[in-house]
């Protein structure tokens, strides 16, 4: 289903257009799908494993995925398209299709669909505006994926590829750090879409760590210290983290000259490593 006109005409026989309020702008290219889809996983593992899709659309990535893994899981928040989704993906026997919204899902409760296999995927195109969100609960999570491949906005690839010191890095690349290492596979232009977007995309992969950066005390409270580092990017890290999480400023600037060195330092300068260590000193005092 990688013929555009068909697209079109199933799209137009269930009156459904695209929702810009969902980010639906359709992987129509079929080389794309199958490069992103053998991206996920080396076929040896893929054929044993199990691949939670997020955001299926038309099933175009999801027929690819469902060739080379034992077990696709795909959530897609439109309950509107399941008559479409019905027609372009019927056939497929190891695909199981839940509606919901990926962000309100229990991934435990989701992944025990996937019975007793053992590696877990994740590949997913997902909306510029949920990308964060749902970037940031996988890795989060509890659950330990073996490997997450996205596409994305090449703008939102640029800054989750980030490394500490680069002009792009936020507090989801440092989160994304902790987890794993993060890398561009490939850039993808408009017309691998419909609708055809306005930007570039890039398909990046992020993998989990065997050995950890950091071993924080408190993993949430790391957490909460990233995200406080960059909620206030013209303030000094000790500044930031003082108001953002409610220390005196007097202790926010001693912990953070007893890690990094010296007072001013912004958090944009700051591995997961630093960041963990001024947690674990927080934790202390707390």
């Amino acid at each position: 289903m990688s013929n555009l006109l068909q697209i079109k005409k199933i799209l137009a026989k269930y009156n459904k257009i695209p929702k810009k309020s969902l980010g639906q702008n359709f992987l129509v290219d079929l080389g794309v799908a199958k490069r992103t889809a053998e991206a996920c996983a080396p076929p040896v593992f893929a054929r044993e494993a199990s691949v939670l899709e997020i955001g299926p659309g038309l099933g175009i990535l999801t027929r690819e995925l469902c060739q080379l893994f034992k077990k696709v899981t795909a959530v897609e928040i439109d309950k509107a398209f399941e008559p479409v989704l019905k027609e372009t993906l019927g056939d497929l026997h190891n695909l199981d299709i839940v509606f919901n919204d990926i962000l309100e899902t229990d991934l435990n409760n989701l992944l025990e669909r996937s019975g007793q296999i053992k590696k877990i995927y994740i590949c997913a195109n997902l909306p510029y505006y949920i990308t964060t969100p749902v970037i940031l609960k996988l890795v989060k999570s509890p659950v330990k994926f073996d490997g997450i491949t996205v596409m994305v906005q090449k703008e939102a690839a640029d800054k989750l590829c980030s490394k500490a010191g680069e002009k792009n890095y936020n507090a989801a690349a440092a989160i994304i750090n902790y987890y794993g290492t993060a890398e561009k596979i490939f850039g993808v232009n408009q017309s691998s879409f419909y609708p055809q977007p306005k930007v570039l995309s890039s398909v990046i992969k992020i993998t989990p760590r065997e050995i950890p950066l950091a071993n924080p005390q408190n993993e949430a409270l790391t957490y909460k210290v990233i995200e406080a580092a960059f909620s206030q990017r013209r303030k000094t890290l000790a500044n930031a983290i003082s108001s953002g999480l409610n220390l005196k400023k007097e202790e926010a600037a001693d912990i953070v000259k007893k890690v990094t060195g010296r007072e001013n330092i912004r958090g944009e300068e700051l591995d997961v490593k630093a960041f963990s260590d001024i947690s674990n000193l927080i934790s202390f005092i707390n």
